[in-house]
This record gives structure tokens, sequence and C-alpha cells, in this order.
């Protein structure tokens, strides 16, 4: 495949948004302004899996949606406190690229304080797409999928917790009850009420909102869209719930450890795949249901998931998280309704179709990389079929280490998978695929002096700093 600074301005044959013409964006902002938007944040996600942004007053919609917004690409240097490492290649003050919203991904983001959202795929100044842009690998793999008869939906769910940090390091839940309790559900109901209600006013379409195990922890499941698309929602999702958390004067937290008595957070994707309209995880003779190409899909999926450690958990605190008993399915096995498996085969039932659960990824990710990177897996899964072992039923730490094997136990362990898998090399290409493990290295060299509460405290209130 094409580079995307080798495919020059043919955006829509790499699978990337086309950038509108002047016409068509100028009619969208009068439409905008006529339900009372007044302003729109432009943003894209680094290697670091950090939300960067810029805001424009409406009326120059047409003139950024042709032009850009400049950036520096020094912005995926960033590390997880938002500081610049020096060793990264990307750490220079050279250069300038344009990030050009996706008009046909706006949605609100706060209506009541004018506010609209637009992810944005960052160009270079001859108008091709930045080769190391995230959102723009995500695209790409949506299409190649695409070009072989394949199509996939995909959804996250969002784990956070609410509270407020302590001088001396503690946190304070910010809300009372139980796990999974209505108590829980009661006492924060005003906070889980507006934060539906912003969720709605965003556009954005939920499944589940609910109290979660964790002191303080709620959960988000948001509804299944094509792959892009879902990782925009998670986006604005996180954004809409870091609105709502401040105005009760909270702080959300999306670490995967808050603190190290507590579970951690998750961000769960989860995945069905059709392949010409035929669904390929369920319907079939295979265990619960899988069809022959949907057992290598799994298989494909299980082979490469230490490779996807890195895009799925980005965080050194991460691996902190994914240890046994902890229900942060660790372990490089997949099962049944097995929330201990990597890889958590849900049957389809009720009219709902069999899907795939990928639980060992947590909201530090960039979900356009994690996105895109899964789905090149899926895709070099059923070109090149592997044999699936059979699920495992119960806690994987009781299974004898040959049929669970341990995912990467630190991000230096997975960061070794990433940069050898020539699967995600050849999808990514060498220059994306050398700066994430660039910024992954950077995360390590961070982490290293820290002690373990040191360091469950540097990103506690991730991805806030300065806390």
């Amino acid at each position: 495949m094409a580079s995307a600074a080798e495919s020059g301005n043919d955006l829509e044959a790499c699978g990337c948004p086309a950038v509108p013409d002047v016409p068509s964006a100028t009619a969208l902002t009068a439409k905008l302004l006529e339900r009372g938007l007044r302003r729109v944040a432009v943003t894209f996600v680094n290697h670091a899996g950090s939300v960067l942004a810029k805001g424009v007053p409406l009326e120059r919609l047409p003139l950024v949606a042709s032009q850009g917004l400049g950036f520096s690409p020094v912005s995926d240097a960033f590390g997880a406190t938002g500081l610049i490492d020096p060793q990264q290649s990307l750490a220079r003050p050279d250069g300038d690229l344009r990030l050009k919203p996706d008009l046909a991904a706006l949605r609100p983001l706060d209506p009541g304080n004018g506010w609209a959202w637009a992810p944005g795929i960052r160009h270079e100044r001859d108008g091709a797409i930045y080769a190391l842009d995230q959102r723009g690998f995500c695209a790409r793999q949506e299409a190649a999928l695409a070009a072989t008869g394949l199509s996939a939906l995909a959804g996250f769910e969002i784990e956070w917790m609410v509270g407020q940090p302590e001088p001396a390091g503690g946190w304070i839940p910010a809300v009372a009850g139980g796990p999974y309790g209505a108590d829980r559900l009661v006492e924060g109901l005003d906070y889980l009420s507006a934060v539906a209600e912003a969720l709605d006013a965003a556009e954005l379409p939920w499944l589940q909102l609910h109290p979660e195990y964790g002191a303080g922890q709620f959960e988000l499941s948001l509804a299944a869209a094509q792959p892009l698309e879902a990782a925009d929602r998670l986006v604005a999702a996180r954004l809409v719930i870091q609105q709502v958390s401040r105005r009760f004067g909270w702080i959300c937290s999306f670490a995967p450890v808050v603190t190290a008595d507590l579970v951690g957070n998750g961000g769960h994707l989860h995945l069905s795949v059709v392949e010409r309209g035929v669904p390929l995880l369920a319907g079939g003779a295979g265990p619960a249901g899988l069809t022959p190409r949907g057992e290598a899909l799994l298989a494909g999926l299980l082979e490469q998931l230490p490779a996807l450690m890195p895009l799925a958990c980005a965080l050194a605190v991460s691996y902190r998280r994914l240890a046994p008993c902890r229900w942060a399915a660790p372990f490089q096995v997949w099962g049944v309704e097995n929330r201990e498996a990597a890889l958590r085969l849900v049957p389809a039932a009720g009219g709902e179709p069999g899907h795939l659960e990928i639980k060992v990824a947590d909201l530090s990710a960039n979900p356009y990389l994690l996105v895109g990177g899964v789905l090149a897996v899926l895709l070099d899964a059923l070109q090149r079929p592997r044999v699936l072992p059979p699920p495992l039923s119960g806690d994987p730490s009781a299974a004898p280490a040959a049929e669970a094997p341990r995912l990467p136990r630190t991000l230096t362990e997975a960061v070794r998978a990433f940069e050898t898998s020539p699967v995600l090399r050849d999808a990514m290409g060498e220059a994306l695929q050398r700066t994430v493990v660039e910024a992954r290295l950077s995360e390590v060299r961070r982490s290293e002096p820290l002690a373990d509460d040191a360091l469950i405290i540097s990103t506690r209130a991730w991805p806030l700093t300065g806390i």
C-alpha cells in the first residue's frame, strides 16, 4: 500500500475523507449558525494518546476546511505529562502541518455554549496527507478492509473514576456506593443525568451508562459504528465526560490505575466483522457459532496481541493494571464469555450479532492507532489463516502457562513485540511505526526512576497534568 505522503491529493483513494469545496463548507456553516453554534474545536490525538485542539469561530470554517490550521510535527513528541522528549526524532522546531477538519464527522460538542467539534487529519503544505497522521492511518485500514469485501463495526467502552486528589497523594472518590450498586446510581444520579444529557446534546449514541466496580467508577458503552467513526465517538465522548465532571467540581480520571488498591480503568474495544454480507462470528459450526473465517480472524488476532499492546496500552502504568485476578485480561487466550480472556467472544443472541471484545485495551490508547492496527491484523489474519486453539474456560491464572501465556508484563516487552511485527510494520509504514516506538520508549524512560506509587500519581489524572 502506498504511504499517505506518496498518495498525494487523492484522498478518497486512500480511504481518507476528501476536503470539501468552499460552497459546501459555507452551506454547512450557515446551517450550524442557525442551530446556535458559534465556534468549533478541531482535534487530533497524538502518539501519546493526548487529544490536542484548536478552536476557531464558525465563520472561519470554510477557510479552515480548505487551508487547515497550523500544527508543528513536534506534537507527536509530547509525552504523557505533556513534556517534549528531546531524544525523539520529532523533537525539533522545524516544519508545519495543516490540520483540516473532517466536516462529515462534525457534531455539536457543547451546544449550550455554542461549541461544535470535528476530528481532523493533518496534511502537508502541498495537500498530501501527513504520513504519520493517526486518523489517516485508521481511514486507510478501513478502506483496505472494504476493498476485500469485508466490513466491520466497532464500539468502545469507557471506564472512568470521579474524585478529588489530596495533597499527600491520595484520592477521594466523589460518589459513594458499592460495585455496580444502585446506591451509587442514586448518589450520582444528578451527575449521570448530566452526562447522559450532554451525550445526547453532542449526538453521541450510547447503549449503557452505569456504576462500575471501583470506588467512584462509572462506565459508558458507546453504540457501534464504522471503525473510524467509532474512534471519533470515543474522542468526543471523553471530552463530554471531562467537561461535565469539571462542572461538578470533580476530576474524571481515565487513567489505567488511579490508586494501587483499586481496579483500573479499561477502554475495551468491541468488534464485529461481515464478509460480503455474511457475519464471520456467528452462524458457523465452530465454537459458539464461529465460521471457519471467524476462527481464522480470532487466531490471527490472538497471535498478534503482544504486538498490539503498545497501541492498546500506551502508558507504563497500564501494565500495573494488567495483573491476574483484576479483571484486566492479561493472558494471551480467548474464551466464550470469559471476562479474564484477552479476547472475549460474545455469541450472537437476542437479535444482537456475535462480536469480539478486546479486553486488554485501556484509554491511554490513541484510538485511531488501536483501531487501525486491529483492522490491519484482521485483514492479515484472513489472508493468512492460522489454526485457532481451543477456548479457555475458567480463570487463566489457574491454567498451565503453555495454555495461558502472559501478555507482555511491561511496556518495554510490549514495544519489542510491536517493533518486530511485520504485519504492523507493513500496514503502518516504517516512519509511523518507528515514531510510535520512540514515543513508547520515551514513556519507559520517564517511568523508570519512579516507584509504583509515584508512577500512579504521575498519570492518575491523565490526560490532565500538573495536578
